[in-house]
């Protein structure tokens, strides 16, 4: 199976790029599972086709498609 490419919204890549560097490190570290599988561990379904995964100091939300390979982030929460 390919990886999964991850992409994001123009609003959670600035909440990306706003996040200090031990935030974006942990978050980095998720990408590299979701790109693996985005569907399992730490992933949780939302149940209306979007998922959701938290890092170390905030949480993503997501849409995945399969048709290319993408994981579509539409949101980053930084606590």
């Amino acid at each position: 199976m390919s990886a999964y490419l991850i992409r994001y919204v123009d609003r959670a890549a600035e909440r990306k790029a706003a996040l200090p560097d031990s935030r974006r490190t942990s978050l980095e570290t998720l990408e590299k599972l979701l790109t693996l599988n985005p569907f399992g561990p730490p992933a949780l379904s939302n149940r209306d086709n979007s998922w959701s995964a938290a890092f170390r100091g905030g949480f993503v939300t997501y849409v995945v498609s399969n048709r290319h390979v993408v994981v579509n982030v539409i949101d980053l929460v930084a606590l």
